[in-house]
């Protein structure tokens, strides 16, 4: 867990969370370490999403990291929203102890179970613990 955790530095995340049988996915440019023990990390989502309501209801998310050669998979995840949109549609998923999809294709990811969140301005920081 330790070596996912140094790779989040400044960059492109994708987080992905599950509710009432549908998954849903967005691209995130701010993800950071809260604390090793317990291992939490935080996450900013604004309040106008859609996913942010569905993080809330589920509490439970994943980070999934990407690398440079993960372009596409970020800006698909940033363009394609949706109620009736389908944002996992020919990517591959597995899954973890929380049911949030995980990308096969990313760097590494984080599941999580939502422990805080904290109302800052049009967003919210959700903390989940690894």
């Amino acid at each position: 867990m330790n070596k996912i955790l140094d790779k989040i530095k400044s960059g492109v995340y994708v987080v992905t969370t599950a509710l009432d049988g549908k998954d849903y996915g967005l691209t995130v440019s701010w993800c950071s370490k809260v604390s090793k023990d317990p291992a939490l990390i935080a996450i900013s989502i604004g309040k106008n999403r859609r996913e942010y309501d569905k993080i809330k209801k589920s509490e439970m998310f994943a980070v999934n990291i990407l690398g440079e050669e993960h372009l596409e998979i970020g800006r698909h995840f940033g363009i394609s929203t949706g109620e009736n949109v389908n944002d996992f549609d020919g990517v591959e998923i597995e899954r973890l102890e929380t049911w949030s999809p995980i990308l096969n294709d990313c760097v590494g990811a984080l599941d999580c179970e939502l422990v805080k969140e904290v109302s800052v301005g049009d967003h919210i920081l959700f903390i989940g613990k690894i």
